[in-house]
């Protein structure tokens, strides 16, 4: 069954690419883009990497169970400058998890300087 649409802020598994591997790996990721975005591009979500690795600390925030509706269940990590574009065909499923305020804020906000490298905090 088709994922019909996704909330700012929900975990959901998709096949993330790594260029480094030249392959596709499913991965946990937060979705970081609005609602608003997803109608109107027809179903335009951009994902933001979830990691149990923290292979570039500059770029990572530990992620914690206080962040979190439920618990993912091991150690991970925002992997801040890792942000793909994703259909919604692309979504494998949803892990029925959400990162809470203020705590997605934050996590945007240092994607937002990862990638761009402006303050918006």
């Amino acid at each position: 069954m088709a994922i019909e649409k996704v909330r700012k802020g929900e975990i959901v598994d998709v096949d993330f690419y790594f260029p480094d591997k030249d392959t596709t790996l499913h991965h946990p990721g937060v979705v970081v883009s609005t609602q608003e975005l997803q109608e109107d591009e027809n179903g335009m979500v951009y994902i933001l990497l979830i990691s149990s690795k923290n292979i570039h600390p500059k770029y990572t925030i530990k992620l914690t169970d206080e962040m979190v509706t439920k618990p993912l269940g091991k150690q991970s990590y925002f992997v801040t400058q890792f942000l793909m574009y994703f259909s919604m065909d692309e979504i494998n499923f949803s892990y029925g998890r959400a990162i809470r305020q203020p705590y997605l804020d934050q996590v945007i906000a240092k994607t937002i300087n990862s990638v761009f490298g402006w303050d918006v905090s």
